[in-house]
């Protein structure tokens, strides 16, 4: 089901995604390695992906299946219901696209001609990105707690705004 509405100058569509069973989904790579989605209603789709879905607090409740454009095939909830074979795959899926890591320090924000280049410290070492848009790449999810998508999609997590060092809450304060 499809529906649209007007908003002042803007118009957006919403579309419900099938929620899936997980007793009639099957997940399996195929002789390529890439992952093939079998879904209730007898379909295949190979080269998909799995996307956790929010929120961040519950990441293996909810994922959506993507098809190889990025269309939403449907929302998988409770993984834990598929078959084993299924389940481990899509979980191991799950981990790699839910690769995100935490800053820990933000060492500097320059930003020019509407484009924040971002340098910071993550657990995972230190790391410099883009985000093109302020609105539309920073979430807060929850009280202190923010999600940061970088120009190139990756992901970036502050776990606790308040945690962060007194320069580099000035800094997230800024720019965000």
């Amino acid at each position: 089901m499809t529906r649209s509405s007007a908003d002042s100058n803007r118009t957006y569509t919403v579309r419900q995604v099938p929620v899936l069973d997980p007793a009639r989904v099957k997940a399996r790579l195929d002789e390529q390695g890439l992952l093939t989605i079998t879904l209730p209603d007898g379909s295949e789709h190979v080269n998909a992906r799995v996307v956790p879905a929010f929120p961040i607090t519950q990441p293996e409740r909810f994922f959506y299946f993507v098809n190889h454009d990025g269309g939403e095939l449907g929302l998988l909830a409770e993984p834990r219901r598929l078959d084993r074979e299924s389940r481990d795959l899509v979980l191991a899926q799950a981990d790699q696209a839910y690769f995100m890591p935490r800053i820990t320090r933000i060492i500097r924000v320059d930003e020019r001609m509407g484009i924040a280049r971002w340098e910071v410290e993550t657990d995972r070492g230190l790391s410099a990105f883009d985000v093109v848009s302020r609105s539309e790449s920073v979430w807060y999810v929850g009280r202190n707690r923010v999600v940061i998508r970088d120009a190139d999609g990756n992901r970036y997590l502050i776990e606790d705004l308040n945690a962060l060092d007194r320069r580099s809450r000035r800094l997230a304060d800024l720019h965000m």
